[in-house]
């Protein structure tokens, strides 16, 4: 039977604050550094998680993967901020004042909110070349259709010309 070793709490609790700061070394630098197997600190560290519901705190997020609430939220509590209180909030939520820029015109968009007069004017651009290229094309479709119609007429009366000269 394998002997089990019980370590004393005060190495367990000094193991975990390492294990679990924010920029902790790695599992098995731990095991090497307290001479401990790192599948104990993996199962201390793991019940520790657990035990507190700190998983989601010390995972990283990017600000790509943050929902749509969170982004909607950022924007909402850095709205009336000066630049020096904006970024102090990013830096503690973890984000760069771009990203609420970029943030902000999702959601205005999403909306159907347009700010620029620029995208205003393209848009009326592109419709109206959109109106004058069906008008293009209608006018064709009629000059074809003469077009072809006139043909079958006069190959009909080349047809019957030519029936007449050969009597």
């Amino acid at each position: 039977m394998r002997q089990v070793t019980i370590y004393p709490a005060k190495i367990k609790a000094s193991v975990l604050t390492k294990a679990l700061a924010p920029n902790a070394p790695s599992i098995v630098e731990l095991a090497k550094e307290f001479n401990i197997p790192y599948a104990t600190i993996y199962s201390w560290r793991s019940g520790m998680l657990k035990k507190n519901n700190v998983d989601q705190v010390n995972k990283p997020q990017r600000p790509e993967d943050k929902s749509a609430q969170n982004k909607l939220q950022a924007i909402i509590d850095t709205l009336d901020k000066t630049e020096a209180e904006k970024s102090a909030y990013c830096r503690q939520h973890g984000i760069y004042t771009h990203h609420l820029d970029e943030w902000k015109k999702q959601i205005l968009e999403s909306l159907g909110f347009s700010n620029s007069k620029k995208h205003r004017s393209e848009q009326l651009l592109i419709i109206n070349e959109v109106k004058q290229l069906k008008r293009d094309l209608h006018r064709k479709n009629k000059a074809l259709a003469e077009v072809s119609a006139l043909l079958i007429l006069k190959k009909k009366a080349d047809l019957l010309w030519r029936d007449n000269e050969d009597v």
